[in-house]
C-alpha cells in the first residue's frame, strides 16, 4: 500500500521533527523575550536610580548656592550699615579682627541690597 503524501494527520519522521524543532524554538524565544524584558527592566530601573542621583547633586548644589547668596546679603548689609555710620572699609577691617580684607568688604559693599516686602520680609 502507497502512503499519500497530501493526507494529514500522518505522522512521519520528518514531520515530527519538524513539529518538535518548533517547540524547542518557541520555548527558546519565550526564554530569550523573558531575559531581554528582564535586562531591559534593569536598565530602565538603573537608569532612575542614576536620574535620581543627578537630581539630588543639582538640588543640593541648588541650596548651597542659595545659602551662600544668603550670607553674602547678610554680610553686605552688616558692611553697608557700618559704613552707614561712617565706619571707613579699614575701620571694618580692623573691627572683623583682620578676619576679612578690605577687597571683600569693599565687593560686599557693593551688592545690591535686596528689596524688603511691605511684610518686612527680603524677597
Amino acid at each position: 500500500m502507497a502512503r499519500s503524501a497530501g493526507l494529514t494527520g500522518v505522522s512521519t519522521p520528518e514531520r515530527g521533527a519538524r513539529d518538535g524543532q518548533a517547540g524547542f524554538q518557541q520555548e527558546a524565544r519565550r526564554r530569550v523575550t523573558e531575559a531581554v524584558s528582564a535586562q531591559r527592566k534593569e536598565r530602565l530601573e538603573q537608569e532612575r536610580r542614576l536620574a535620581d542621583l543627578a537630581v539630588a547633586i543639582l538640588t543640593a548644589i541648588d541650596e548651597r548656592d542659595e545659602a551662600v547668596n544668603s550670607a553674602e546679603q547678610q554680610a553686605a548689609d552688616a558692611v553697608r550699615a557700618l559704613i552707614a555710620v561712617r565706619l571707613s572699609i579699614a575701620e571694618i577691617t580692623e573691627l572683623c579682627a583682620g578676619q576679612i580684607d578690605a577687597k571683600e568688604l569693599t565687593r560686599l559693599s557693593r551688592l545690591p541690597a535686596e528689596p524688603v516686602a511691605a511684610s518686612g520680609v527680603k524677597s
